[in-house]
């Protein structure tokens, strides 16, 4: 499991919606691992394939395959998200 590189309280879920939001909603899972590999120390692809699972199991996210080793990550802006998530969605998706 990932580490730290120093103490966050935010889960890697939240972060992996938030860096969503900022990239407008989608992001290849290449540049999302190197996101993520730079804020969390031993940070691996098997670790981002676990996450993108639950999200997407929990209708967060869709991830939709690319090439053998890249998909693509979008979020789903029909997800049960906070009132607060759904507007900042709405401001790329409208």
């Amino acid at each position: 499991m990932a580490k730290l590189k120093k103490w966050n309280s935010v889960p890697i879920e939240n972060e992996i919606i938030s860096i969503l939001i900022k990239n407008r909603g989608e992001i290849l899972t290449s540049d999302l691992l190197r996101q993520l590999g730079n804020k969390y120390q031993d940070f691996t692809k098997a670790d981002l394939d676990e996450f993108l699972f639950k999200l997407e199991v929990r209708s967060f996210i869709f991830v939709i395959a690319i090439k053998k080793e890249v998909s693509k990550v979008e979020i789903n802006p029909r997800g049960n998200f906070s009132q607060s998530i759904l507007q900042e969605i709405r401001k790329f998706t409208h």
